[in-house]
Order: C-alpha cells, then sequence, then structure tokens
C-alpha cells in the first residue's frame, strides 16, 4: 500500500507537539511524556495537516512501540500500516532485538505483524522504566512482543 498522493512522512519536532497532543488526546491516548520523546515520533504529513502519528523509544536492543494513530477521516487508507512498517525499519536497522507494545483495542491489528501477547511481568527492566508502561498506559492495556 503507497501513501495518498500529496502525503510524506517525516521526524516531528516542537514544531508538531501541539497537533501530536491533539491527536492522541482525541482518542484518549497517553500524550503528557510527548515533549520528552518527541525525537521519536514520525508522522505522516498530507499537506499542511499531521494526518497520522507513531513512535518508536528505543532502550537498546529492546524497544518500545507507541501511539500509533491515525485521523478517523483518513482510517482505512492504510497509514497505521506504512508507519508501522516503517517503525519496524527503524527498529531493525537500530539494531533493536525485541519489540514490545501495549494497547487497550487494537490487539489484533499488531498481530498482523507478529506480535504476540506477552505477561507484563516478563517485560525487560528498560521497558518497564518507561513513563508509557510504568505510569501512562493502564495496567488493563495488553502487553504485546514482537521478536527482530
Amino acid at each position: 500500500m503507497a501513501l495518498p498522493v500529496d502525503s510524506r512522512i517525516i521526524s516531528l519536532n516542537a514544531s508538531h507537539l501541539q497537533a501530536i497532543e491533539s491527536l492522541l488526546k482525541s482518542y484518549n491516548l497517553p500524550f503528557e511524556d510527548c515533549a520528552e520523546h518527541l525525537e521519536n515520533f514520525i508522522g505522516i504529513i498530507r499537506g499542511d495537516k499531521l494526518i497520522a502519528i507513531g513512535a518508536l523509544q528505543i532502550e537498546g536492543s529492546t524497544a518500545l512501540l507507541r501511539s500509533i494513530v491515525v485521523y478517523s477521516e483518513m482510517r482505512g487508507a492504510g497509514l497505521a500500516v506504512e508507519i508501522t512498517r516503517y517503525l519496524l525499519n527503524i527498529a531493525r536497522n537500530q539494531g533493536v532485538r525485541e519489540l514490545y507494545l501495549l494497547t487497550e483495542t487494537a490487539e489484533s491489528y499488531f498481530t498482523r505483524f507478529g506480535f504476540c501477547a506477552v505477561d507484563r511481568g516478563t517485560v525487560p527492566v528498560e521497558i518497564q522504566s518507561t513513563r508509557q508502561f510504568g505510569s501512562l498506559c493502564p495496567s488493563s492495556a495488553q502487553t504485546m512482543r514482537l521478536d527482530l
């Protein structure tokens, strides 16, 4: 699947922070630590509008895949798949061996990429120490892992 015409994937920065936080808030996703991790965010821009985002928080040979979200009017166009694939490639290129995520609603989506549900207690301390894992995502969220 290709990006829509006039769209491109870019690295996000401080000028995008308000749009990132707004998009995450609108889907009840954690946004409180975005400013601390702006260098980890990528987005799909169409024209001058941010229409999809995702982030990869690398901690040594492990990483946390986080905050993949697409504006509702752009859903179904394959943007989440594009962002997920892009972030998986970054992880592989950075030498990540295990990729983790937390989700309350998208477990079946991530199984398409090979992620499997795991017990939260088996996650490496580097990932458990992130704000996203430790306090921002609810303990009811499903923990998933992908071996790269």
